[in-house]
């Protein structure tokens, strides 16, 4: 059994390797093509591959997850370098992350690929000539693995920014100055490109080779899937219950997730260039720019939560086991005043060099359908699922199964007992147990209004309090300047006050 585990790590390593060379270092791949600007010659295994890993790491990296998403949900304060919690975004970085999202590229710590336009082109591919591309998979399912993660990086876009370019986007040459879709209509695009996706997928035929996530295993892929139409539909939920309502019961019967192993992550290895990037930063960069905020320290203490010990450390400078956090959104010069043994760091399971990057887990469809019964959509039941999301959370962070049952049990955490409305009740746990997604979670917050984040303590940089979304980059104003300005008109000002579609409240 042991050669065998070691023999997959080194096929696993291998493939990420070699397909992260071939997806982002076109120098070498063109010496040995007759057209260097025909990517019809890559096999679509390599570009599953290098995208899977570019997904996550440039959503789970330094700066879009740790600096803005884990700050802007306040898991995380800074220890030094504060300006993003207190919402000053740098120029650069906003413009970088636009351009990751939509084309890839390497990020500042590892070689990573991973846009929508690899995405693209494997949906490309495998339609034009399906018959060259069979040998990497079933041409039709490969279509539908791409597309599964191609709604799940576009979601993450729309929701930051709102209208963004979506239907006339990844065209490349042909329309290099794309307009920008209303919110709107991107959401009923994703639900169609869901919907495309499970009526394609034959499990009876072979999923994608170079499939790092579940191997190109389509029941799970199906899985992931439906259940990432439950985040999307839930999301419009008060917009448009009618249509949010239908969608879940399609995902519902179509079949979600149902326990943590079906969870969506991609699993970083014990080494580089494969190692989990908040582990690269702290043991190769020697980076320790964050810990533990006092916004969710204060609540897990308060509650005597037991994955408390598991996302922090206790205090350094002290005999007792005590976790303090670090007052969220304090100027550079009081942030250098905190001694790093004063206040709690990042815990050991977080910055493991093999700590997996999660596309989307099973607590999180348990409090989804908690809120469909609580909404009326006829599916789930609010007690049952809501707990079972905790119970779910405190499964996937390896908490003793006798203290998770306690913890449920409180009068100040049971779903009959604990203080607030529904969407307060199911919104503070949800954010709980979404750490370390800290952009879904900032995401819920505006959505479900369920308070818990403060302003920052020393006032904020930008805008008037806690950011709604996140101004356009710099760039669009000058490269893509028309679309830019229609999108301005048509949704409101570019900055950090205006609500973006589904947020109604």
């Amino acid at each position: 059994m042991k050669n065998i585990l070691f023999n997959k790590t080194i096929a696993y390593t291998a493939i990420i390797l070699i397909a992260v060379s071939i997806s982002s270092c076109k120098k070498g791949f063109n010496e040995i093509n007759d057209d260097p600007n025909n990517p019809k010659d890559v096999p679509t295994s390599y570009l599953l591959t290098g995208a899977e890993k570019g997904l996550m790491d440039n959503n789970w990296d330094h700066w879009w997850n740790g600096s803005m998403g884990n700050q802007l949900s306040q898991y995380w304060s800074s220890n030094q370098y504060t300006s993003e919690s207190r919402y000053q975004f740098r120029t650069g970085i906003v413009n970088s992350y636009w351009t990751l999202f939509y084309a890839g590229g390497n990020n500042d710590a590892l070689s990573s690929v991973g846009g929508l336009e690899e995405l693209q082109t494997i949906i490309n591919l495998c339609t034009e000539n399906p018959a060259k591309y069979s040998p990497y998979g079933f041409p039709a399912n490969q279509i539908a693995v791409a597309t599964i993660l191609k709604v799940w990086q576009m979601q993450i876009l729309t929701d930051a920014w709102g209208a963004v370019p979506y239907s006339k986007a990844l065209l490349g040459i042909k329309n290099p100055q794309p307009a920008y879709d209303k919110q709107e209509d991107i959401y009923t695009g994703l639900l169609a490109e869901l919907d495309h996706a499970n009526a394609i997928i034959d499990e009876n035929q072979n999923g994608p080779s170079g499939d790092v996530v579940y191997g190109g295993d389509m029941l799970a892929w199906r899985k992931f899937g439906n259940s990432l139409k439950l985040r999307v539909a839930i999301r419009m939920a008060d917009r448009n219950p009618t249509v949010a309502a239908a969608k879940i019961n399609e995902a519902v019967t179509s079949g979600v997730f149902t326990s943590n192993a079906d969870n969506a992550t991609f699993k970083y290895l014990n080494g580089n260039p494969n190692t989990n990037l908040h582990n690269y930063d702290y043991e190769n960069q020697g980076r320790n720019d964050f810990c533990g905020s006092n916004t969710m320290v204060d609540l897990m203490n308060g509650l005597a939560d037991p994955r408390l010990g598991i996302y922090f450390d206790p205090i350094a400078n002290d005999t007792n086991i005590t976790y303090i956090g670090e007052v969220y959104g304090l100027t550079e010069a009081n942030g250098a005043n905190t001694d790093d043994g004063d206040v709690s760091q990042r815990g050991a399971a977080v910055l493991a060099a093999d700590a997996p990057g999660l596309y989307m887990g099973y607590a999180e469809v348990k409090f989804i359908l908690a809120e469909a019964a609580e909404r009326g959509f006829g599916v789930g039941d609010a007690a049952a699922d809501y707990e079972g999301g905790i119970s779910a959370s405190m499964e996937y962070w390896r908490v003793d199964a006798t203290e998770a049952a306690t913890y449920i049990a409180r009068p100040d955490v049971a779903y009959g007992t604990a203080s607030g409305t529904w969407k307060e009740k199911i919104g503070k746990q949800k954010w709980l147990a979404l750490y370390m997604q800290g952009m879904e979670a900032w995401t819920e917050w505006r959505r479900l209004d369920f308070g818990i984040l403060q302003q920052p303590a020393d006032g904020v940089l930008d805008g008037v309090g806690i950011p709604v979304r996140l101004k356009y980059p710099v760039e669009e104003q000058t490269l893509n300047g028309n679309s830019y300005s229609a999108a301005v008109s048509a949704q409101g000002p570019d900055d950090l006050t205006t609500k973006v579609w589904w947020d109604m409240y």
